[in-house]
Protein backbone atom coordinates (compact mmCIF):
# COMPACT_ATOMS: atom_id res chain seq x y z
CA UNK A 1 0.00 0.00 0.00
CA UNK A 2 1.38 3.39 -1.10
CA UNK A 3 2.53 5.33 2.06
CA UNK A 4 0.33 8.71 1.25
CA UNK A 5 -2.79 6.18 1.32
CA UNK A 6 -1.47 5.11 4.40
CA UNK A 7 -0.92 8.01 6.20
CA UNK A 8 -4.57 9.44 4.92
CA UNK A 9 -5.78 6.49 6.29
CA UNK A 10 -4.15 7.32 9.76
CA UNK A 11 -5.63 10.85 9.51
CA UNK A 12 -8.99 9.24 8.98
CA UNK A 13 -9.09 7.37 12.10
CA UNK A 14 -7.73 9.91 13.88
CA UNK A 15 -10.70 12.23 13.37
CA UNK A 16 -13.25 10.27 12.39
CA UNK A 17 -16.80 11.69 11.41
CA UNK A 18 -18.74 11.62 13.88
CA UNK A 19 -16.33 13.90 15.64
CA UNK A 20 -17.41 16.23 12.61
CA UNK A 21 -21.27 15.77 14.05
CA UNK A 22 -19.99 16.47 16.97
CA UNK A 23 -18.35 19.65 16.54
CA UNK A 24 -21.10 20.87 14.32
CA UNK A 25 -23.84 20.47 17.25
CA UNK A 26 -21.74 21.87 19.79
CA UNK A 27 -21.69 24.89 17.44
CA UNK A 28 -25.28 24.94 17.01
CA UNK A 29 -25.52 24.59 20.61
CA UNK A 30 -23.62 27.62 21.10
CA UNK A 31 -25.06 29.78 19.04
CA UNK A 32 -28.39 28.82 20.44
CA UNK A 33 -27.12 29.36 24.30
CA UNK A 34 -25.49 33.17 22.88
CA UNK A 35 -28.78 33.97 21.42
CA UNK A 36 -30.60 33.50 24.54
CA UNK A 37 -28.05 34.63 26.56
CA UNK A 38 -28.66 38.11 24.75
CA UNK A 39 -32.64 37.50 25.14
CA UNK A 40 -32.17 36.88 28.96
CA UNK A 41 -30.00 40.04 28.71
CA UNK A 42 -32.63 41.79 26.70
CA UNK A 43 -35.50 40.60 29.45
CA UNK A 44 -33.24 41.77 32.37
CA UNK A 45 -32.40 45.02 30.95
CA UNK A 46 -36.12 45.88 30.28
CA UNK A 47 -37.12 44.71 33.50
CA UNK A 48 -34.19 46.93 35.05
CA UNK A 49 -35.35 49.92 33.13
CA UNK A 50 -38.62 49.54 34.28
CA UNK A 51 -37.82 48.65 37.69
CA UNK A 52 -36.34 52.08 37.46
CA UNK A 53 -38.60 53.83 36.02
CA UNK A 54 -41.17 52.59 38.88
CA UNK A 55 -38.36 53.54 41.30
CA UNK A 56 -38.42 56.84 39.78
CA UNK A 57 -41.78 57.53 40.31
CA UNK A 58 -42.34 56.41 43.42
CA UNK A 59 -43.79 59.23 46.26
CA UNK A 60 -43.39 61.99 43.63
CA UNK A 61 -45.40 62.92 40.56
CA UNK A 62 -44.00 61.61 36.91
CA UNK A 63 -42.17 63.67 34.99
CA UNK A 64 -44.36 65.00 31.88
CA UNK A 65 -46.99 65.54 33.92
CA UNK A 66 -48.26 69.72 34.29
CA UNK A 67 -51.15 71.47 36.29
CA UNK A 68 -51.87 75.09 34.62
CA UNK A 69 -48.65 74.88 32.75
CA UNK A 70 -46.49 73.96 36.09
CA UNK A 71 -44.33 70.38 35.19
CA UNK A 72 -45.14 68.34 38.48
CA UNK A 73 -42.30 65.97 37.58
CA UNK A 74 -40.04 65.09 40.69
CA UNK A 75 -42.67 66.71 42.83
CA UNK A 76 -44.05 65.03 46.11
CA UNK A 77 -47.45 65.55 46.67
CA UNK A 78 -46.47 67.77 49.60
CA UNK A 79 -44.28 70.02 47.32
CA UNK A 80 -46.87 70.35 44.27
CA UNK A 81 -49.72 71.22 47.26
CA UNK A 82 -47.84 73.97 49.05
CA UNK A 83 -46.86 75.48 45.95
CA UNK A 84 -50.69 75.51 44.10
CA UNK A 85 -51.81 76.78 47.82
CA UNK A 86 -49.50 80.01 47.12
CA UNK A 87 -51.03 80.04 43.86
CA UNK A 88 -54.77 80.31 45.70
CA UNK A 89 -53.75 82.96 48.04
CA UNK A 90 -52.45 85.01 45.44
CA UNK A 91 -55.83 84.16 43.06
CA UNK A 92 -57.90 84.99 46.14
CA UNK A 93 -55.86 88.37 46.86
CA UNK A 94 -56.41 89.19 43.22
CA UNK A 95 -59.90 88.59 43.47
CA UNK A 96 -61.26 92.20 43.57
CA UNK A 97 -63.49 94.34 41.88
CA UNK A 98 -64.89 97.78 43.64
CA UNK A 99 -68.48 98.93 43.11
CA UNK A 100 -69.53 102.17 43.01
CA UNK A 101 -72.83 103.59 43.42
CA UNK A 102 -74.25 107.09 43.88
CA UNK A 103 -70.35 108.30 44.59
CA UNK A 104 -70.43 105.77 47.63
CA UNK A 105 -67.66 102.55 46.66
CA UNK A 106 -67.95 99.16 48.08
CA UNK A 107 -65.08 96.68 47.26
CA UNK A 108 -65.61 93.15 46.95
CA UNK A 109 -63.12 90.44 47.61
CA UNK A 110 -62.98 86.88 48.45
CA UNK A 111 -63.87 87.62 52.09
CA UNK A 112 -67.14 89.15 50.64
CA UNK A 113 -67.63 85.97 47.87
CA UNK A 114 -65.79 82.97 49.02
CA UNK A 115 -63.98 81.02 46.43
CA UNK A 116 -63.91 77.26 46.07
CA UNK A 117 -60.70 76.28 44.16
CA UNK A 118 -60.41 72.81 42.75
CA UNK A 119 -56.49 72.38 41.92
CA UNK A 120 -56.32 70.23 45.45
CA UNK A 121 -58.54 67.23 43.40
CA UNK A 122 -56.85 67.96 40.24
CA UNK A 123 -52.87 67.41 42.22
CA UNK A 124 -54.92 64.09 42.97
CA UNK A 125 -55.84 63.19 39.51
CA UNK A 126 -51.86 64.35 38.49
CA UNK A 127 -50.48 61.86 41.29
CA UNK A 128 -52.63 58.86 40.06
CA UNK A 129 -50.61 58.92 36.64
CA UNK A 130 -48.31 56.08 37.08
CA UNK A 131 -49.22 55.32 40.26
CA UNK A 132 -51.84 53.28 40.10
CA UNK A 133 -53.26 49.95 38.32
CA UNK A 134 -51.05 47.27 37.20
CA UNK A 135 -47.54 47.72 36.32
CA UNK A 136 -48.07 47.46 32.67
CA UNK A 137 -50.69 50.10 32.92
CA UNK A 138 -48.22 52.35 35.34
CA UNK A 139 -45.71 51.73 32.95
CA UNK A 140 -47.77 52.82 30.17
CA UNK A 141 -49.39 56.28 31.59
CA UNK A 142 -45.13 57.12 32.62
CA UNK A 143 -43.92 56.28 29.02
CA UNK A 144 -47.05 58.65 27.49
CA UNK A 145 -46.49 61.54 30.02
CA UNK A 146 -42.52 61.36 29.57
CA UNK A 147 -42.86 61.26 25.59
CA UNK A 148 -46.42 63.00 25.10
CA UNK A 149 -46.76 64.70 28.30
CA UNK A 150 -50.27 64.90 30.68
CA UNK A 151 -52.09 68.38 31.10
CA UNK A 152 -54.09 69.02 34.10
CA UNK A 153 -55.91 72.81 34.76
CA UNK A 154 -57.39 74.04 38.00
CA UNK A 155 -60.33 76.71 38.48
CA UNK A 156 -62.28 78.07 41.07
CA UNK A 157 -65.69 78.86 41.70
CA UNK A 158 -67.13 81.56 43.90
CA UNK A 159 -70.50 81.61 45.55
CA UNK A 160 -73.06 83.92 42.70
CA UNK A 161 -75.77 83.65 45.95
CA UNK A 162 -73.39 86.26 47.58
CA UNK A 163 -73.56 88.73 45.00
CA UNK A 164 -76.75 89.04 45.54
CA UNK A 165 -76.24 89.63 49.17
CA UNK A 166 -73.76 92.30 48.46
CA UNK A 167 -76.30 93.91 45.79
CA UNK A 168 -78.87 93.97 48.42
CA UNK A 169 -76.23 95.25 51.13
CA UNK A 170 -75.58 98.51 48.58
CA UNK A 171 -79.43 98.78 47.79
CA UNK A 172 -80.24 99.04 51.67
CA UNK A 173 -77.65 102.08 51.82
CA UNK A 174 -78.23 103.73 48.40
CA UNK A 175 -81.99 103.37 47.66
CA UNK A 176 -84.18 106.09 49.12
CA UNK A 177 -87.65 106.20 49.32
CA UNK A 178 -89.83 108.98 47.98
CA UNK A 179 -90.59 111.29 50.70
CA UNK A 180 -94.42 112.51 50.06
CA UNK A 181 -95.26 116.84 50.07
CA UNK A 182 -96.82 116.83 53.08
CA UNK A 183 -98.58 119.38 55.88
CA UNK A 184 -95.77 121.05 57.38
CA UNK A 185 -97.48 123.12 60.23
CA UNK A 186 -101.14 125.24 60.59
CA UNK A 187 -100.87 128.96 62.29
CA UNK A 188 -103.63 129.35 64.11
CA UNK A 189 -102.90 132.93 63.88
CA UNK A 190 -103.42 133.58 60.12
CA UNK A 191 -105.12 130.58 59.72
CA UNK A 192 -102.56 128.87 57.22
CA UNK A 193 -101.10 126.35 56.59
CA UNK A 194 -97.27 125.65 55.47
CA UNK A 195 -96.44 122.44 53.61
CA UNK A 196 -92.80 120.25 52.89
CA UNK A 197 -92.02 119.80 49.61
CA UNK A 198 -91.41 116.51 47.92
CA UNK A 199 -88.57 114.37 47.43
CA UNK A 200 -88.15 112.42 45.67
CA UNK A 201 -86.47 108.61 45.95
CA UNK A 202 -84.41 106.68 44.06
CA UNK A 203 -83.67 103.02 43.67
CA UNK A 204 -80.78 100.99 42.35
CA UNK A 205 -81.40 98.71 39.40
CA UNK A 206 -80.27 95.34 41.35
CA UNK A 207 -80.42 92.89 38.86
CA UNK A 208 -78.38 95.39 36.31
CA UNK A 209 -75.71 95.48 38.76
CA UNK A 210 -75.62 91.68 39.86
CA UNK A 211 -75.05 90.73 36.05
CA UNK A 212 -72.33 93.69 35.57
CA UNK A 213 -70.26 91.95 38.41
CA UNK A 214 -71.01 88.70 37.31
CA UNK A 215 -69.53 89.48 34.01
CA UNK A 216 -66.45 91.76 35.38
CA UNK A 217 -65.65 88.34 37.64
CA UNK A 218 -66.22 85.91 35.10
CA UNK A 219 -64.08 87.58 32.46
CA UNK A 220 -61.53 87.87 34.81
CA UNK A 221 -61.23 91.70 34.86
CA UNK A 222 -60.12 92.03 38.67
CA UNK A 223 -59.39 95.21 40.09
CA UNK A 224 -62.09 96.97 37.32
CA UNK A 225 -64.53 99.41 38.79
CA UNK A 226 -68.24 98.80 38.37
CA UNK A 227 -70.67 101.62 38.49
CA UNK A 228 -74.11 100.68 39.25
CA UNK A 229 -77.32 102.71 38.11
CA UNK A 230 -80.47 103.69 38.81
CA UNK A 231 -83.82 104.54 38.56
CA UNK A 232 -85.60 107.86 40.59
CA UNK A 233 -89.10 107.32 42.01
CA UNK A 234 -91.01 110.17 42.27
CA UNK A 235 -93.06 111.03 45.28
CA UNK A 236 -96.43 110.34 45.02
CA UNK A 237 -98.16 113.88 46.56
CA UNK A 238 -96.77 116.52 44.78
CA UNK A 239 -96.35 120.04 46.70
CA UNK A 240 -98.82 121.17 44.08
CA UNK A 241 -101.16 118.65 44.89
CA UNK A 242 -101.60 120.74 48.36
CA UNK A 243 -101.34 123.98 48.31
CA UNK A 244 -104.97 125.47 47.91
CA UNK A 245 -106.55 122.19 49.39
CA UNK A 246 -106.19 123.30 52.73
CA UNK A 247 -108.81 125.54 54.21
CA UNK A 248 -111.57 125.87 56.55
CA UNK A 249 -113.57 123.15 56.47
CA UNK A 250 -116.37 123.82 58.58
CA UNK A 251 -117.50 126.30 61.14
CA UNK A 252 -120.70 126.47 63.44
CA UNK A 253 -121.48 129.22 65.90
CA UNK A 254 -124.14 129.71 68.70
CA UNK A 255 -126.00 132.33 70.60
CA UNK A 256 -126.01 132.63 74.45
CA UNK A 257 -127.65 133.77 77.05
CA UNK A 258 -127.00 137.05 78.94
CA UNK A 259 -125.52 134.77 82.10
CA UNK A 260 -122.42 135.84 82.57
CA UNK A 261 -121.33 132.51 85.00
CA UNK A 262 -122.47 130.49 82.20
CA UNK A 263 -120.76 132.21 79.66
CA UNK A 264 -117.94 132.53 82.02
CA UNK A 265 -117.95 128.76 81.92
CA UNK A 266 -118.25 128.30 78.12
CA UNK A 267 -115.77 130.73 77.57
CA UNK A 268 -113.11 128.73 79.55
CA UNK A 269 -114.80 125.05 77.78
CA UNK A 270 -114.16 126.66 74.17
CA UNK A 271 -110.55 127.79 75.43
CA UNK A 272 -109.55 124.21 76.09
CA UNK A 273 -110.64 123.06 72.66
CA UNK A 274 -108.81 125.75 71.05
CA UNK A 275 -105.92 124.92 69.52
CA UNK A 276 -106.45 121.08 69.64
CA UNK A 277 -104.85 119.22 66.64
CA UNK A 278 -106.45 115.91 65.85
CA UNK A 279 -104.01 113.43 64.06
CA UNK A 280 -105.67 110.88 61.24
CA UNK A 281 -107.53 108.02 63.13
CA UNK A 282 -107.10 109.41 66.61
CA UNK A 283 -109.88 110.69 68.95
CA UNK A 284 -110.49 113.50 70.78
CA UNK A 285 -112.72 113.90 74.13
CA UNK A 286 -114.07 116.77 75.09
CA UNK A 287 -114.20 115.49 78.80
CA UNK A 288 -110.15 115.23 78.32
CA UNK A 289 -109.96 118.34 77.15
CA UNK A 290 -111.65 120.60 79.91
CA UNK A 291 -111.15 118.21 82.32
CA UNK A 292 -113.54 118.16 85.85
CA UNK A 293 -115.28 121.05 85.70
CA UNK A 294 -114.09 122.73 88.87
CA UNK A 295 -114.06 126.27 90.50
CA UNK A 296 -110.13 125.70 91.56
CA UNK A 297 -110.76 126.19 87.32
CA UNK A 298 -112.34 129.01 87.19
CA UNK A 299 -116.06 126.97 86.46
CA UNK A 300 -118.80 128.88 88.06
CA UNK A 301 -121.62 127.56 89.58
CA UNK A 302 -124.71 127.89 86.60
CA UNK A 303 -128.04 126.05 85.62
CA UNK A 304 -127.30 122.90 84.38
CA UNK A 305 -129.75 119.95 83.71
CA UNK A 306 -128.72 116.88 86.15
CA UNK A 307 -131.15 113.75 85.97
CA UNK A 308 -133.67 115.33 84.13
CA UNK A 309 -133.77 118.26 86.75
CA UNK A 310 -132.64 122.07 86.47
CA UNK A 311 -130.34 122.86 88.76
CA UNK A 312 -126.81 125.09 89.41
CA UNK A 313 -123.78 122.87 89.24
CA UNK A 314 -120.36 124.01 88.56
CA UNK A 315 -119.80 124.76 84.76
CA UNK A 316 -123.26 124.57 83.61
CA UNK A 317 -123.50 125.76 80.47
CA UNK A 318 -120.36 123.68 78.84
CA UNK A 319 -122.80 121.46 76.86
CA UNK A 320 -123.64 124.34 74.79
CA UNK A 321 -119.90 124.32 73.74
CA UNK A 322 -120.03 120.65 73.63
CA UNK A 323 -122.86 121.28 71.04
CA UNK A 324 -120.97 123.83 69.17
CA UNK A 325 -118.48 121.35 68.50
CA UNK A 326 -120.46 118.58 67.51
CA UNK A 327 -122.26 120.66 64.99
CA UNK A 328 -118.82 122.10 63.73
CA UNK A 329 -117.31 118.30 63.14
CA UNK A 330 -120.64 116.33 61.91
CA UNK A 331 -120.47 119.58 59.03
CA UNK A 332 -116.44 118.60 58.51
CA UNK A 333 -117.74 114.79 57.95
CA UNK A 334 -115.63 113.34 60.89
CA UNK A 335 -116.60 110.08 62.94
CA UNK A 336 -119.24 110.82 66.05
CA UNK A 337 -117.69 108.03 68.20
CA UNK A 338 -119.54 108.52 71.42
CA UNK A 339 -122.70 111.60 71.83
CA UNK A 340 -125.60 111.68 74.10
CA UNK A 341 -128.57 114.38 73.62
CA UNK A 342 -130.05 116.19 76.36
CA UNK A 343 -133.02 115.04 78.12
CA UNK A 344 -135.33 117.55 77.04
CA UNK A 345 -134.38 120.02 73.53
CA UNK A 346 -132.32 122.72 74.28
CA UNK A 347 -132.68 126.39 72.77
CA UNK A 348 -129.35 126.82 71.04
CA UNK A 349 -129.48 124.03 68.54
CA UNK A 350 -132.33 122.38 66.67
CA UNK A 351 -133.84 119.16 68.19
CA UNK A 352 -131.77 115.71 67.56
CA UNK A 353 -128.32 118.20 66.82
CA UNK A 354 -127.03 118.82 70.63
CA UNK A 355 -124.84 117.11 72.38
CA UNK A 356 -124.43 116.77 75.88
CA UNK A 357 -121.56 116.20 78.82
CA UNK A 358 -121.18 115.59 82.21
CA UNK A 359 -118.07 114.61 84.17
CA UNK A 360 -117.30 111.89 84.01
CA UNK A 361 -120.34 109.55 83.09
CA UNK A 362 -121.43 111.57 79.79
CA UNK A 363 -118.76 112.51 77.09
CA UNK A 364 -118.38 113.93 73.64
CA UNK A 365 -115.75 111.50 71.37
CA UNK A 366 -114.91 112.02 67.93
CA UNK A 367 -112.68 110.47 65.95
CA UNK A 368 -110.43 112.02 62.78
CA UNK A 369 -111.58 109.94 60.16
CA UNK A 370 -109.66 111.77 57.37
CA UNK A 371 -106.23 110.81 55.70
CA UNK A 372 -104.97 113.89 57.35
CA UNK A 373 -104.75 116.26 60.49
CA UNK A 374 -107.55 118.67 61.64
CA UNK A 375 -107.31 121.75 63.24
CA UNK A 376 -109.92 122.90 66.13
CA UNK A 377 -110.23 126.93 67.14
CA UNK A 378 -112.74 127.84 69.35
CA UNK A 379 -113.25 130.86 71.17
CA UNK A 380 -116.10 132.93 72.97
CA UNK A 381 -116.99 136.56 72.37
CA UNK A 382 -120.13 138.68 72.07
CA UNK A 383 -122.43 135.74 73.89
CA UNK A 384 -121.53 133.17 70.82
CA UNK A 385 -119.32 130.09 70.84
CA UNK A 386 -117.69 129.52 67.99
CA UNK A 387 -116.15 126.04 66.58
CA UNK A 388 -113.85 125.92 63.09
CA UNK A 389 -112.32 122.93 62.12
CA UNK A 390 -109.62 123.10 59.31
CA UNK A 391 -107.63 120.85 57.55
CA UNK A 392 -108.00 119.13 54.32
CA UNK A 393 -110.55 120.16 51.91
CA UNK A 394 -112.70 118.16 50.63
CA UNK A 395 -113.17 116.98 46.92
CA UNK A 396 -116.40 115.56 46.66
CA UNK A 397 -118.61 118.18 48.49
CA UNK A 398 -118.74 121.60 49.61
CA UNK A 399 -120.43 122.33 52.88
CA UNK A 400 -122.49 120.01 54.64
CA UNK A 401 -126.13 120.81 56.67
CA UNK A 402 -127.69 118.87 59.18
CA UNK A 403 -131.51 118.43 58.87
CA UNK A 404 -134.02 117.64 61.67
CA UNK A 405 -137.31 115.99 61.41
CA UNK A 406 -139.71 115.77 64.31
CA UNK A 407 -141.44 112.04 63.67
CA UNK A 408 -143.42 111.81 66.93
CA UNK A 409 -144.29 113.65 69.72
CA UNK A 410 -145.33 112.85 72.72
CA UNK A 411 -147.35 114.55 75.21
CA UNK A 412 -146.65 114.10 79.12
CA UNK A 413 -149.56 113.30 81.75
CA UNK A 414 -150.92 116.67 83.27
CA UNK A 415 -150.77 114.29 86.65
CA UNK A 416 -148.27 115.14 89.21
CA UNK A 417 -145.75 112.05 89.84
CA UNK A 418 -144.99 112.19 93.69
CA UNK A 419 -141.96 110.21 94.15
CA UNK A 420 -140.28 109.12 97.36
CA UNK A 421 -136.69 110.21 97.89
CA UNK A 422 -135.10 108.85 101.35
CA UNK A 423 -132.08 110.83 100.75
CA UNK A 424 -134.13 114.11 101.34
CA UNK A 425 -135.03 115.05 105.54
CA UNK A 426 -138.15 113.30 106.78
CA UNK A 427 -141.13 116.15 105.66
CA UNK A 428 -139.55 117.74 103.07
CA UNK A 429 -141.34 118.15 99.80
CA UNK A 430 -139.04 119.57 97.11
CA UNK A 431 -139.92 119.58 92.85
CA UNK A 432 -137.91 117.12 90.74
CA UNK A 433 -139.16 116.97 86.71
CA UNK A 434 -140.88 119.46 85.47
CA UNK A 435 -143.06 118.83 82.53
CA UNK A 436 -142.04 118.27 79.47
CA UNK A 437 -143.18 117.43 75.87
CA UNK A 438 -141.53 114.13 74.81
CA UNK A 439 -140.20 114.15 70.91
CA UNK A 440 -138.69 111.07 68.59
CA UNK A 441 -136.23 113.10 66.39
CA UNK A 442 -134.34 112.06 63.10
CA UNK A 443 -131.68 114.19 62.12
CA UNK A 444 -130.08 113.55 58.43
CA UNK A 445 -126.48 114.73 56.92
CA UNK A 446 -127.15 116.53 53.80
CA UNK A 447 -124.14 116.85 51.41
CA UNK A 448 -123.87 120.16 49.37
CA UNK A 449 -121.70 121.30 46.45
CA UNK A 450 -120.27 124.81 46.20
CA UNK A 451 -123.82 126.20 44.16
CA UNK A 452 -125.63 124.79 47.40
CA UNK A 453 -127.21 121.76 45.87
CA UNK A 454 -128.15 118.56 47.64
CA UNK A 455 -125.57 115.86 46.30
CA UNK A 456 -126.87 113.48 48.63
CA UNK A 457 -127.89 112.42 52.50
CA UNK A 458 -127.71 109.84 54.90
CA UNK A 459 -129.43 109.51 58.11
CA UNK A 460 -127.17 110.56 61.11
CA UNK A 461 -129.06 109.18 64.27
CA UNK A 462 -132.81 109.41 65.97
CA UNK A 463 -132.80 111.34 68.66
CA UNK A 464 -135.65 110.15 71.56
CA UNK A 465 -136.18 113.05 74.10
CA UNK A 466 -138.66 111.39 76.91
CA UNK A 467 -141.75 112.81 77.82
CA UNK A 468 -141.94 113.96 81.88
CA UNK A 469 -144.64 114.82 84.16
CA UNK A 470 -144.57 117.49 86.79
CA UNK A 471 -142.64 115.68 89.65
CA UNK A 472 -142.54 116.43 93.49
CA UNK A 473 -139.80 114.28 95.62
CA UNK A 474 -141.05 113.99 98.95
CA UNK A 475 -139.69 112.21 102.43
Amino acid sequence: MPREHQNAKRETERFPFWAVILLLFCVVLWLFGAREAMRIRAQYDAYREKTLLLKAAEGVFCSGVTLDGVDLGGMTQAEAKALFDGRQQQQAADFTLTVSVDGRQWRLSSEVVPLVFNAGRQLERAYRIGHTGTIDRRLSEIETARTSGVAFSSSYEYDREAIDDLVNIIAANVDREPKDAALDAFDPVSKTFSFRREEDGWQLDRQALAQQILSALDARNFGETVQGSGNRVEAAVKLQDLEGRFGLVSTFTTQTTADRDRNTNISISAAALNGKVVAPGEELSFNNCTGKRTGEKGYREAGAIAGGVLVDDTGGGVCQTSSTLFNAVVRADLEIVKRYAHSWPSSYVPKGEDATVNWPSRDFIFRNSSAYPVFLLSWYEDRTVTVEVYGRLPDAWASIDLESKTVKTIKPSNDTLYTLDESLPVGTRQAGHSKHTGYIVDTYKIYRDAGGNEIRRSKLWTTEYPATQNEILYH
